[in-house]
């Protein structure tokens, strides 16, 4: 199985998990906090890793409406 088979599952396992929970102030703490993640030491790489990391998260929340 190819790695981006793999991200693939994971994001839509993801999405469906997060449409099925009916507090939606977890869901925004969650989003909130990998946010925070990405931005600080334990995210990806550089400035533009990270810019490119937050841009996909807003899209991953933007699937939720």
């Amino acid at each position: 199985m190819s790695q981006q088979a793999r991200i693939d599952a994971l994001e839509h396992l993801l999405i469906a998990v997060l449409k099925l929970s009916k507090i939606t102030l977890v869901v925004d703490t969650a989003f909130e906090n990998a946010h925070s993640s990405i931005m600080g030491s334990d995210g990806p790489g550089g400035p533009a890793e990270k810019t490119k990391a937050v841009e996909y998260l807003n899209y991953l929340k933007s699937q939720l409406k």
